[in-house]
């Protein structure tokens, strides 16, 4: 036998097999199986085909698929027929129209059918599958999996939300057991402060009548040459009497002004230990500033200078108490941010119906990594047990809930300027 006539195995299989088994074979397929011809014409289709589109074998003869119509948006054409007349198999998903004119999907694969002599293609063999269910268990999987997210998510909001009001409850409850504290203080600072400043202004006065007096009787002896006033005159200079008359004015000056000094510290303890003040009243936020200063004065002089450059304010209808807990958060931050010969500069002014704040310092600045989490609730970059990590996001919620803005811009070695914008309205305070 010549090597030419040996046929091929493939081939020989199947010849071998009964066209009508084949045939049955095809018909009785569970997927749509189509033929067309070179022009994309049908020429066959099985049973499957005309149970699944509802058309006919007549009415499907001579017609081009769907898969091969332009107006299918799914598919990409061109590399489609790039793929085809390259002799590999096509396969994709597809949406499809049945006779009634309902839309499902199928899943087809187009193979073109080339003759083994001149590889050139004949045919064009495509298998659909009906994948509609699947594809809407999978609908059905990626909307149960977005609802879960959707889910987890609210509930971390939720959780967020929740981390957040406790954290304002612990620091309300703080800050009013503080209050109580400052306002006990001032009470009994109060009293005595009053008679030891009443004391000093009389003894000023006092004072001011026996200088008068001793002068008169100074000048009335010097006049007649009064031996007593030879035996005086010594004693007079060793005493030294005329400084002691002017120093004595000064202690007393000196005292009353620490005295006043004290006032003013008594005054803003109360004024910061209003704790029974939580609603709203309209309020000079230079004020609310002064008064924070002072509180927080001890914190400040030992490290830095503070400078204040406060413009001419309209009054704010707020909460100052929650206010003064936001400027106090902020300067003694400033202050721990300075080693020594710091500086923490405080400015107001009004621009465009808002009130502007902004306090800054040279300090060491906040470090890029820490950033994003200046506002989260229990973040702190002090040692254990020196900071709650609440201030900054009880400032945050409180100028928030005043309906204004909080930011702050700081480079790491050379400090940090917070800015606060508190509007004149749209507070809901």
């Amino acid at each position: 036998m010549m090597k030419s006539e040996v046929n091929n195995p493939l081939q020989h299989s199947i010849e071998s097999i009964d066209p009508a088994l084949l045939m049955l074979a095809v018909e009785q397929s569970p997927s749509s199986i189509l033929i067309t011809s070179p022009d994309r014409e049908i020429i066959y289709v099985n049973q499957k085909y005309t149970k699944s589109m509802g058309y006919s074998r007549k009415e499907a003869l001579g017609h081009v698929p769907q898969v091969f119509t332009a107006g299918n948006e799914l598919i990409d054409f061109d590399a489609m027929w790039a793929t085809l007349r390259a002799g590999r198999e096509w396969r994709g998903d597809i949406h499809s129209r049945r006779k009634s004119g309902e839309l499902f999907w199928e899943r087809v694969a187009i193979s073109p059918i080339q003759d083994h002599l001149n590889k050139t293609t004949t045919h064009y063999l495509i298998i659909k599958e009906d994948i509609t269910q699947q594809k809407e268990i999978a609908e059905e999987l990626e909307r149960s999996v977005a609802e879960s997210t959707q889910m987890a998510v609210h509930l971390e909001y939720l959780n967020a939300e929740l981390k957040s009001t406790q954290s304002q409850m612990l620091q309300r409850e703080k800050m009013a057991s503080i209050g109580q504290l400052a306002a006990g203080v001032a009470h009994e600072i109060n009293n005595p402060i009053g008679f030891v400043s009443s004391n000093l202004r009389s003894l000023e006065k006092y004072l001011e009548k026996f200088t008068d007096y001793l002068q008169t009787l100074e000048t009335a002896l010097q006049q007649h040459s009064s031996p007593a006033w030879q035996e005086l005159e010594p004693l007079r200079k060793r005493a030294k009497i005329d400084y002691l008359i002017e120093d004595s004015k000064d202690l007393v000056a000196e005292s009353l002004d620490g005295a006043e000094r004290v006032r003013k510290i008594v005054q803003n303890l109360k004024t910061f230990s209003r704790v029974d003040q939580t609603g709203t009243q309209l309020v000079d936020l230079n004020e609310c500033l002064e008064s924070t200063v002072s509180i927080v004065w001890n914190e400040i002089k030992y490290k830095a200078q503070l400078t204040k450059e406060l413009g001419d304010l309209p009054q704010l209808e707020c909460n100052s108490q929650e206010l003064t807990q936001v400027f106090t958060n902020i300067l003694v931050n400033a202050a721990q941010a300075i080693e020594k010969d710091g500086l923490i500069e405080i400015r107001s002014w009004y621009e465009a119906d808002d009130i502007m704040i902004s306090i800054s310092d040279n300090g060491c600045g906040i470090r890029p990594e820490d950033q994003i989490k200046i506002f989260e609730p229990f973040f702190t970059t002090k040692p254990v047990g020196q900071g709650t990590g609440l201030g900054m996001s009880i400032s945050y919620e409180i100028i928030k809930k005043h309906g204004g803005d909080i930011s702050f811009e700081t480079e790491p070695g050379h400090g940090t300027v917070f800015h606060i914008r508190l509007p004149i309205c749209g507070s809901d305070a």
